[in-house]
């Protein structure tokens, strides 16, 4: 196991689904994550969409939805849409609208993730841009952190973290990462290791499977054993590299077996 620098510490808390303790970590853990986040920019030949769940018409009427989304964002590019895709929760509720409509649905086993994961697709056959539309339940228990853990410096400040869910099903423990993040200032081998100590522990858990859903880390994750299930989107994010080539990063699900 890779280890800390010195005059890192690193706590686990694991003190179950709502406690307030965890939940201030997991926000702590979360900016970091937003600020990291911001270092990717955006495909501009992607436009991403996130509806509003419960003032719009999207789960009440997908397909409409999705045909007017369509109509605004080939009117404001100037030009039609090469592809529609979508992540979602909610397969249940809308798939069997949006088959019809000609998409072509993908369940995605998220182990302990939410049970309604899927993504669609529809290719239009044109040159043009892509629509990204994720609509998932934020608020869906199976994915409320159940776990963190929390690296700070020898100043007690916040320089990493990871949080996540762990659900024991027919007597099989399986784990969502929801967040993993290190501070751009921690030494090289700093993300590997507090990956490493999150899998020990979940292992001494008895988690047999960690699954996750990445934009921007998907060669890290590789590096650590995870595979890839599904691309959902490719060159979907990138980071400014060497000279100022783009280093693109597809949105992928991952899995590791423990």
């Amino acid at each position: 196991m890779t280890q800390l620098a010195p005059g890192l510490d690193l706590q686990i808390i694991d003190a179950g689904r709502g406690d307030p303790g965890l939940e201030a970590v997991i926000g702590e853990i979360f900016a970091l994550f937003a600020g990291r986040e911001r270092e990717f920019g955006v495909n501009p030949d992607v436009v991403i969409d996130y509806p509003d769940l419960e003032c719009s018409d999207f789960l009440a009427d997908p397909a409409a939805y999705l045909t007017r989304r369509q109509t605004e964002v080939e009117a404001d590019r100037g030009a039609p849409l090469a592809r529609i895709v979508m992540l979602t929760t909610y397969r249940d509720r809308i798939g069997a609208a949006l088959t019809d409509a000609g998409f072509i649905l993908t369940p995605i086993d998220m182990g302990a993730g939410p049970l309604g994961t899927a993504f669609l697709t529809r290719d239009l056959g044109a040159e043009g841009p892509v629509l990204y539309v994720e609509a998932v339940n934020e608020a869906d228990p199976r994915i409320s952190p159940s776990f963190a853990l929390r690296l700070t410096d020898a100043a007690g400040r916040l320089v990493g973290g990871a949080c996540g869910s762990v659900q024991r099903e027919g007597g099989v423990a399986r784990a969502y990462l929801a967040i993993m993040a290190v501070a751009p200032d921690q030494p090289a081998g700093t993300g590997t290791a507090l990956a490493q100590a999150m899998t020990h522990h979940l292992t001494q858990m008895g988690v047999t499977q960690i699954n996750l859903g990445t934009q921007t880390a998907d060669r890290f994750y590789e590096k650590l054993g995870f595979r890839q299930q599904h691309v959902v989107q490719p060159k979907l994010r990138f980071r400014e590299g060497v000279e100022g080539k783009r280093v693109w990063h597809d949105l992928v699900m991952m899995q590791r077996d423990l």
